[in-house]
């Protein structure tokens, strides 16, 4: 009989039927089968949920006295030089869309090539999250018309901050930017290089802090960046199911 060419895992039952696997866990060398996968973890719905509670709370009682405060002091250079250094990690500065295009570029190539072809749900996912987070967080900013931090102490500090013509703070693009790429990173590699996954949350968290320091976001800005993009990747994981399965 003809080996079973499913991918069976570290826990298959027949050595001549196992693939290779990359590091992430995810195999090479032959398409899994869609029931072989598991969707996104219900832990980017928590994740979701409980910044969108922060949100909500930022908005009613802690934006604007911390606008307030940190218009008092001088952002040291570092927090933007930050950002001009993970902007150009990712192409930004050459194009908006590099990062985009690297992404759908990788599942295509990931799809076609045969030895590549486990991996293609995994470079889906990531590139239907970012694409779908920025292109969501750009008309999101275009609904809400929320100044800016600074904006709003240049209006004298005491106006509403949201529906202004002209504003595009809420959310936070910058923190989309990253966290859509670094947030379904890290859920793939986390179960076997969890310290991995933490490393990968970093630039989206640095995007947070630096966007705060600068008095370019609400706190809320920033928040809500990652409760849209924690429902989005777990949606698209629902769709794409990205995940090898752990049989």
């Amino acid at each position: 009989m003809f080996p079973d060419r499913r991918f069976f895992g570290p826990g298959g039952s027949s050595r001549r039927g196992l693939q290779p696997v990359a590091r992430s866990g995810i195999p090479l060398g032959v398409e899994v089968p869609r029931g072989d996968r598991l969707p996104a973890p219900r832990s980017l719905l928590v994740a979701a949920a409980m910044t969108a509670v922060v949100s909500g709370i930022a908005i009613a009682a802690l934006d604007q006295p911390l606008a307030r405060w940190l218009a008092g002091y001088q952002a040291l250079g570092f927090w933007n030089a930050g950002i001009e250094a993970l902007e150009w990690t990712i192409g930004l500065p050459i194009f908006k869309w590099v990062s985009g295009l690297v992404l759908v570029l990788g599942m295509v190539i990931t799809s076609a090539v045969p030895r590549w072809r486990g991996q293609a749900p995994a470079w889906t996912w990531i590139a239907a999250t970012h694409i779908l987070a920025r292109m969501a967080t750009l008309e999101i900013k275009l609904a809400t018309g929320r100044l800016r931090p600074h904006e709003w102490i240049a209006k004298g500090g005491d106006a509403e901050t949201f529906a202004w013509q002209g504003a595009h703070s809420f959310p936070s693009g910058h923190v989309t930017l990253f966290a859509s790429i670094a947030i379904p990173l890290a859920v793939i590699v986390r179960n076997k290089h969890p310290i991995l996954a933490g490393v990968l949350l970093v630039p989206a968290v640095f995007a947070m802090l630096a966007r705060l320091a600068v008095n370019a976001h609400f706190v809320s800005d920033v928040t809500a960046a990652i409760t849209l993009v924690c429902l989005i990747a777990w949606l698209t994981g629902w769709l794409v199911r990205p995940l090898p399965s752990r049989r």
